[in-house]
């Protein structure tokens, strides 16, 4: 994962992988025990609008 911003850029249609906004929903899921294809998964939802 990329380091995080400080403010989110809102780029659409999904926000950047290094937005504040989506660091705070991978950690609310823990994505430590996540791995391949769950964890592509689990930022891809985080990434959605």
């Amino acid at each position: 994962m990329a380091k995080v911003k400080r403010k989110c850029c809102r780029s659409k249609p999904k926000r950047c992988k290094s937005c504040p906004v989506v660091a705070l929903r991978l950690s609310k899921i823990d994505t430590k025990d996540l791995g391949g294809k769950a964890l592509a998964r689990a930022i891809k939802n985080a990434r959605v609008y």
